[in-house]
């Protein structure tokens, strides 16, 4: 049995993650048959927008939840992550050129930059003892679950209902994904309540054990 913020955090992550792998399968089609000028180049491009964004300020937003104690900060910007990623694939529904691929894809790099650190400290600073392992086993799993079988669904939609259909249906799980999240609010400890709890160095030693390499290149 795992505590409530693990359990939270896996279970909102096979939602966001479940969301974004209906987009998975179809995006580059969707580039090409809805973008003016729409290419393989479009494409590449787009992809390297998020990825150049996101690698340029994971390390800079990391270094100021670690430099800011207390685990509040590491909520909010999970919260507020994950409903911005979640919302910028309606803009999808109304664009038309490549410039606004790009600049979608670039904000997505930089939410995620937000998301992904604060949930993995929120996710170490709960860890279970002893279950390390087993509760990061639990995350890896709920993600190959859930994009393997959105992957699938993306596809089948998007063909037999169109893309518009997809990109809403990515934006409501992204919103569930929130909402769970949002749940977790009082377990996310200010630093008056670490000190008072005692649980400073508790989480300090947590913090300091590397978690272990993902595989799948999701988190």
């Amino acid at each position: 049995m795992v505590n409530r913020v693990i359990r939270h955090l896996v279970i909102s992550d096979f939602f966001i993650n479940f969301a974004f792998g209906l987009l998975a399968p179809i995006f580059a089609v969707f580039i090409l048959k809805n973008i003016e000028g729409g290419s393989l180049r479009v494409i590449g491009l787009a992809t390297a927008c998020y990825w150049i964004v996101r690698t340029a300020t994971t390390v800079p937003l990391s270094r100021f939840m670690d430099r800011t104690d207390g685990e509040r900060d590491e909520f909010y910007f999970v919260i507020a992550g994950t409903f911005i990623m979640s919302s910028l694939p309606l803009f999808y529904l109304f664009v038309s050129l490549p410039w606004h691929i790009y600049l979608i894809q670039a904000v997505l790099g930089l939410v995620n930059s937000m998301a992904v650190p604060g949930w993995r400290i929120l996710f170490t600073d709960h860890l279970d003892h002893g279950k390390t392992g087993f509760e990061w086993s639990l995350e890896d799993i709920a993600i190959g679950i859930s994009v393997g079988a959105s992957a699938y669904l993306g596809s089948i939609l998007a063909d037999k209902f169109g893309f518009q259909i997809v990109f809403i249906l990515l934006a409501a799980l992204g919103y569930v994904s929130t909402a769970i999240l949002s749940t977790l609010k009082n377990e996310a400890k200010t630093l008056a309540q670490i000190k008072r709890e005692k649980l400073f160095q508790t989480l300090q030693s947590k913090r300091e054990t590397p978690a272990p390499f993902k595989l799948d290149g999701t988190k």
